[in-house]
């Protein structure tokens, strides 16, 4: 009862995190742009460590505000993206803005003896400590998108799964979009760090893409691998005493093999059957 108690906060606002990566982890899938998600968790990341320097608390809301500011600047460029026709071009983009905010973090930090340890913090989180305030106000903003995003659902739909489909302007939804990256992502890289941030937007939305085509099942499907990835890595981090983003992560990193495995044995059965 103990444990469960201790653990209670953090599966809470893993569970938030996952309703919502999950959602957004499926939209970016469609559009083939991958590492958008950790572009955007670095510059966060970028945004925190610059308060940082600044003397700032890097866990405080003058640092949340700094990140969000560069979050949101990078979605304003991000939302662009639509307007170049090469793919490849989109991801070279996407790729130089990850690795120049990743190496201004580093370079940023380095000027603190505390620098190195935060940027850690940054890499991994310890969402194992997070506080029921914090998860109160991860909850206030998933809700907040949640309603956005079942209000104007076929818009962003259309945006993602049928793009090119439309001559309708999109910069604005495509804005609003890249905004909700935004505000997710600079409450959750200050209590999961970069790592598990990425982990969540992609491995239960890739896992429940190889398991069904239609969007709702794998909305369903990811939330569901999600949270029994993350009880797992949770259990295990606690009662084995090791780092709990990382450990989430290479928990949850197996969900694509369970669903390989489920395609097969279900093929076996069939095959039986038949």
């Amino acid at each position: 009862m103990e444990q469960a108690l201790i653990l209670l906060p953090a599966f809470v606002i893993s569970a938030l995190m996952i309703f919502s990566h999950t959602y957004l982890g499926l939209h970016v899938l469609a559009r083939g742009i991958i590492f958008v998600d950790l572009a955007l968790a670095q510059v966060a990341a970028l945004g925190i460590s610059f308060a940082f320097l600044l003397g700032e608390e890097p866990h405080g809301i003058m640092a949340q505000l700094y990140a969000f500011i560069a979050t949101l600047s990078v979605a304003f460029v991000f939302a662009g993206l639509r307007r170049i026709k090469g793919k490849t071009t989109r991801e070279v983009i996407i790729g130089c803005v990850y690795v120049v905010s990743t190496a201004l973090s580093i370079v940023i930090l380095s000027q603190s003896n505390q620098g190195m340890e935060e940027l850690k913090f940054l890499l991994n989180g310890n969402i194992l400590w997070v506080r029921w305030e914090e998860v109160a106000v991860v909850a206030v903003a998933t809700v907040f998108l949640a309603i956005l995003h079942f209000v104007y659902r076929q818009r962003f739909y259309a945006l993602s799964f049928e793009s090119g489909k439309t001559n309708e302007p999109v910069f604005l939804w495509e804005f609003i979009f890249f905004a909700s990256f935004a505000i997710v992502i600079t409450l959750a890289v200050n209590v999961a760090g970069v790592l598990l941030v990425f982990a969540f937007l992609i491995i239960p939305a890739f896992s429940a893409s190889l398991l069904s085509a239609s969007l709702a099942s794998r909305m369903f499907i990811g939330w569901v691998l999600g949270l029994l990835g993350t009880i797992a890595g949770l259990w295990l981090s606690f009662n084995a005493d090791l780092p709990v983003g990382a450990t989430v992560v290479s928990v949850v990193g197996l969900l694509p093999v369970v669903a390989l495995l489920t395609i097969y044995i279900k093929r076996l059965v069939a095959r039986s059957v038949g």
